[in-house]
C-alpha cells in the first residue's frame, strides 16, 4: 500500500470515527435538551395549574361575595316588605276594630268579659277598668254586669282590664295588649 491509499484509508477511518463521535455526542446533546424541554414542559404545566387553581379560587370567592350580597340585599327587601304588609295588616285591624267599637256586639263583648272577671274573682274584691273610649257605655255596662266599673286614666284601645289585688292577678283584655302580642307573633 502506497502512502496515498494509507493516508485515504487512514482518512476515511478518522472521518468515520469522527461522524461516530459526532453522531454520540449529538444523541447525546439531543437527549440532554429532549430532557430539559421535558423538565422545562412540566415546571411550566405545574406552575400554569397552579396559577389556574389561584384564579379559581379567587373566582370562586368573588362569585361567593356576589352571591351573598345579593341572599343579604333580597333579605333585606323581603323584611322590608314583610314590615311594610304588616303595618298596613294592624293598620286595617285598628280601623277594623274602631268600627267594631261603635257596634252593638262591641258592647256585648264587653259584657261577656267583665262577667268573664267577676267569675273568676268570685267572692273577692275586683275593680275592672273599661277605656276612655268608652265612658258612654259605663252605666249600660254596670247595669247589664251588676258591678262597679272604673274609666281608666290610660288608654288601652278597648276592651278591658281587671285587678284582683287578693290573688295579685291582673286580667288584661285589652286591644293593644292582645294587637301588640299579635304584632310580637308575627
Amino acid at each position: 500500500m502506497k502512502i496515498k491509499e494509507k493516508m485515504e484509508v487512514f482518512r476515511k477511518f478518522t472521518i468515520e470515527l469522527a461522524s461516530k463521535e459526532s453522531e454520540a455526542s449529538l444523541r447525546d446533546f439531543q437527549s440532554s435538551c429532549d430532557r430539559k424541554m421535558e423538565a422545562f414542559r412540566r415546571n411550566r404545566q405545574a406552575e400554569m395549574e397552579h396559577i389556574y387553581q389561584v384564579e379559581e379560587a379567587k373566582i370562586r370567592r368573588e362569585a361567593n361575595h356576589e352571591i351573598s350580597r345579593e341572599l343579604l340585599r333580597q333579605k333585606r327587601s323581603v323584611d322590608n316588605c314583610k314590615k311594610e304588609w304588616k303595618a298596613r295588616l294592624f293598620g286595617r285591624v285598628r280601623e277594623m276594630l274602631a268600627e267594631y267599637q261603635k257596634a252593638e256586639a262591641y258592647q256585648e263583648y264587653l259584657a261577656a268579659k267583665i262577667g268573664m272577671a267577676k267569675e273568676l274573682a268570685g267572692e273577692e274584691d275586683l275593680i275592672i277598668y273599661i277605656n276612655p273610649s268608652d265612658a258612654d257605655k259605663k252605666e249600660a255596662l254596670e247595669a247589664a254586669a251588676g258591678v262597679s266599673l272604673t274609666v281608666s286614666a290610660i288608654d288601652f284601645g278597648g276592651g278591658i282590664r281587671a285587678v284582683i289585688r287578693a290573688r295579685n292577678i291582673l286580667i288584661d283584655e285589652s286591644f293593644v295588649t292582645k294587637l301588640e302580642q299579635e304584632e310580637a307573633s308575627l
